[in-house]
């Protein structure tokens, strides 16, 4: 399998995990969402890291090496993206432990209802993106 197949397989799963957020949205199970929402942006830029041949550490943030693509060959309206898909993953991924693991601490599903709404569209966009440059590439 060559990395043009295996990054095609992240970014679906990224869609794959977005599409079971936008399920959870339904029933307003708000925590879940932020979780998911997490996993799909996270998979999505792998993908684009694997496309690249880019090895990227085995954890959920992984901006700071997602950024250094700007140095790579990549249409400009791709990369003037980047700093917000790294900007919204690094937020994500905090979120993402406080929803997995709030109920030991008492906090509860609803305190994520906002960022579950805020950032249906922003993870979606992301998504979207990695997809196109993958199209054009």
């Amino acid at each position: 399998m060559n990395n043009l197949e295996i990054a095609k397989g992240a970014i679906m799963k990224g869609r794959q995990w977005y599409n079971v957020a936008i399920h959870a949205l339904g029933d307003k199970q708000w925590d879940d969402v932020i979780y998911l929402y997490e996993m799909a942006i996270e998979q999505a830029l792998k993908g684009i890291l694997i496309l690249f041949g880019i090895e990227f550490p085995k954890k959920h943030d992984i901006s700071s090496v997602y950024q250094n693509l700007k140095t790579k060959n990549i249409p400009e309206e791709f990369k003037n993206k980047m700093d917000e898909h790294a900007k919204i993953l690094k937020y994500l991924v905090v979120k993402r432990g406080i929803s997995a693991n709030g109920y030991r601490e008492g906090i509860k599903k609803n305190e994520f209802e906002k960022d579950a709404k805020k950032y249906r569209k922003s993870v979606l966009n992301t998504i979207e993106d990695c997809e196109n440059l993958l199209k054009l590439l």
